[in-house]
C-alpha cells in the first residue's frame, strides 16, 4: 500500500466515523464498543447492514478492494481510530 492511499484510507474513515458521530453516539455506533461492530460500522468494504436513515445512498459504500481490507495498514488504520475513541469514551 502507497503512502498517497494509506492517507485516503485514513482521510475516509475519519469521515465515515464523524458522520456516525454525528448523528449518534459512538456507544451505539459499535453496539456497546465493539471493535467488531466499529469496523463493520466503518464500512470500508461496504456498510454491511440495511443503511441509517440518515445515510446517504452514496455513503458508506465499498472504499476499499479486498487486498487493501485485508492490508495490516487497514487494520492499523481502524485499529488506532477504535483504541484512540475508546480511551476518550467519557467525551464522546
Amino acid at each position: 500500500m502507497t503512502k498517497e492511499r494509506y492517507e485516503e484510507i485514513a482521510l475516509e474513515v475519519n469521515r465515515r466515523l464523524n458522520l456516525w458521530l454525528d448523528n449518534t453516539t459512538f456507544e451505539k455506533m459499535t453496539v456497546g464498543y465493539s471493535k467488531l461492530r466499529f469496523e463493520m460500522a466503518i464500512g470500508l468494504g461496504g456498510y454491511p447492514f440495511e443503511k441509517e436513515s440518515w445515510m446517504d445512498k452514496d455513503d458508506f459504500n465499498p472504499f476499499v478492494t479486498d487486498e487493501e481490507f485485508c492490508h495490516p495498514m487497514c487494520d492499523y488504520i481502524i485499529g488506532s481510530m477504535f483504541n484512540n475513541l475508546m480511551k476518550h469514551t467519557d467525551e464522546i
